[in-house]
């Protein structure tokens, strides 16, 4: 039998799986809780309609082939995830190796992508790895790599789960949380009201509700938190971009007495992180506990048919719901615990391969772990697209980051009287870029000359180079750097060399000089992705990127995205882009992704 739709597939977030492998996740996972319930399943529930059509009902979840491997990679503390993937995994019958991070040859500072090369390769058949780590958007990494080294031994492509990275995502624990809730739900996906209760600032699942709760065709959310546990912006606004009725309130007293004829009848508590808050003003941290704490004489303002979920382990000392609560119909929280195992079972026969036949495709779903490898442009065999200077005219097709200009409409002769004193001096022949680093700010426009020059290993050329205030109306009153590059032979200019070029100097244009004339002229745009370059990097500390994370391997990667508000750049309010790092999506401005240190060129692969 062909493998089902997720084998080897990489969640790195929940909008890894569309929202038909979701639905058909918990239908099965639904399924075979039933069928080891002992009758102990509500009847309403039993007799509600499936979630989605399970094209392969009649195939077992169970791998079943003890040349595949399951390997646990905490490198975090973790009790309930770790345990209740081990047993998931005894449950398929295959391999279950423990990756023991304090004893492991991480010790010896081997990067994570050697040690993942080396244990890839352990087993005939696929392996899945679940991966808890302290750095963000690892599995996003490797699922960029590790595929060719499989491919290279001649094994399947591995699986990567993201069981929780860093303050990130956590989309395994998302995935129980959604499975119980729709549970709760008595398997009704029409609307859910839900209202999020303590740290979501910090909490991982938390994060992830933004993108989990779209399993539910109508969504109500209630934010109770208090400013230091307060939900960030960039979450809220998804969430309003999805459609979601989004209500905000800042502690749970308020929220009872605001909200009194409309609470929500599931509440979510996440514990709180007062490791991630920083310093706090003495006081502070009892006055957020309270406010984030039910108390038990509020429960008769409770609607009738309410129930609490809440993150564990929690604090025994000081819970945010009473343990009075522990044996009442309010606890939805152990049964959600118990969830895991059933969902773990399923999701770990998917990636197997073993089940997700049939699942049917969404128009509106990208297809998701089509992640791009770091590779060179894409161009066509012609030497005219590779080299866009080589022919007398631009070539009929263009990368979209490249901009042909008109220079039909004026005279484009470099006129030597133009030339101003202590200025660069129109050239016969080469080249010329314009418009380098446009800024009110000179230091500036030298630091990207500066860059151009070293990161495409133009240093070895005699020209010349300058900041000048800029004629241009289209540039305004700002300074601008020119480079002219005399008897440079511009027909050998490439693609990816420009490609390099627009994200180090955007807006800028590049002049082609014969018989002191403009012969051909391009206007190089913000290009959609910046990579594979020295002198970027993300600014997230916990990036699996940061160069202070040691993992060498890993190539920094921003992929353009609008502008839109977050908490990452409090003091950006406006911008025509962002770049998010492709890993761990952390959002930067332009400038900030880029470095003073090290003055290594650009090397073509």
């Amino acid at each position: 039998m062909a493998e089902g739709a997720l084998a080897g597939r990489t969640i790195q977030e929940v909008d890894d799986m569309t929202l038909q492998e979701q639905l058909y996740l918990f239908e099965r996972a639904r399924r075979l809780k039933e069928r080891h319930s002992g009758g102990a399943i509500d009847a309403a529930a039993a007799a509600a309609p499936p979630l989605c059509i399970v094209a392969d009902a009649d195939v077992s979840e169970k791998a079943g082939d003890h040349d595949e491997t399951v390997y646990l990679m905490f490198m975090e503390g973790s009790t309930r995830t770790r345990e209740s993937f081990r047993n998931a995994a005894e449950y398929h019958g295959v391999k279950v190796n423990e990756f023991q991070a304090e004893t492991s040859s991480f010790q010896k500072n081997e990067t994570i992508t050697d040690a993942l090369k080396m244990l890839a390769v352990y087993s005939t058949k696929r392996t899945v790895f679940v991966i808890r780590s302290p750095l963000e958007g690892v599995c996003c990494w490797l699922q960029t790599t590790l595929p060719l080294h499989a491919e290279k031994f001649g094994i399947p492509r591995p699986a990567f789960l993201n069981a929780g990275d860093g303050r990130h995502t956590h989309p395994v624990g998302e995935m129980v949380d959604e499975f119980s809730l729709l549970e709760q739900m008595r398997w009704d996906n029409s609307a859910i009201h839900i209202a999020l209760v303590g740290d979501l600032a910090h909490g991982r699942t938390a994060h992830s509700k933004v993108d989990g709760l779209q399993v539910f065709r109508k969504v109500r959310v209630d934010l109770v938190a208090p400013g230091a546990f307060a939900y960030p912006v960039e979450y809220r606004n998804k969430m309003n971009s999805h459609g979601f009725e989004v209500r905000v309130f800042g502690s749970v007293e308020e929220y009872l007495e605001g909200a009194a004829d409309s609470l929500a009848n599931i509440w979510y508590f996440y514990q709180c992180q007062f490791k991630r808050c920083g310093e706090l003003e003495p006081g502070a941290k009892d006055e957020l506990l309270r406010k984030v704490t039910f108390r038990e004489e509020w429960q008769p303002k409770l609607p009738a048919n309410a129930s609490f979920f809440q993150t564990l382990p929690r604090d025994k000392e000081r819970p945010l719901i009473p343990l009075a609560f522990d044996s009442s119909p309010l606890n939805a929280w152990d049964r959600h615990a118990s969830n895991a195992y059933y969902a773990h079972v399923v999701l770990l026969g998917m990636l197997f391969g073993r089940i997700g036949h049939g699942i049917p495709s969404s128009d509106s779903d990208d297809a998701p772990n089509k992640s791009r490898s770091i590779s060179k442009v894409n161009s066509s065999n012609s030497l005219h697209s590779e080299h866009p200077f080589a022919g007398p005219t631009p070539p009929s097709s263009l990368p979209i980051f490249l901009e042909a200009v008109d220079i039909t409409s004026r005279d484009n002769s470099r006129q030597f009287g133009r030339a101003r004193p202590g200025g660069t001096e129109p050239i016969a022949n080469g080249l010329v870029v314009d418009h380098i680093g446009r800024s009110p700010d000179a230091t500036l426009c030298w630091r990207q000359l500066r860059l151009v020059r070293h990161i495409l290993g133009w240093s070895k050329y005699i020209g010349s180079e300058g900041v000048y205030e800029s004629t241009s109306q289209r540039d305004g009153h700002v300074m601008k750097g020119i480079m002219s590059l005399p008897n440079f032979d511009f027909t050998q200019v490439s693609v990816p060399e420009m490609k390099v070029l627009a994200s180090v100097a955007p807006g800028c244009t590049i002049n082609a000089i014969k018989g002191s004339k403009v012969i051909n002229k391009y206007r190089l745009l913000v290009p959609e992705r910046i990579y594979n370059l020295p002198n970027i990097c993300c600014r997230n500390e916990l990036c699996v990127s940061a160069p202070a994370n040691r993992q060498r391997d890993v190539i920094a990667y921003f992929e353009r995205a609008p502008f839109y508000e977050t908490s990452a750049l409090p003091g950006c309010q406006a911008a025509e882009y962002l770049f998010v790092c492709k890993y761990c999506k952390w959002p930067h401005r332009y400038e900030d992704i880029w470095t003073d240190g090290g003055e290594h060129h650009f090397k073509m692969t």
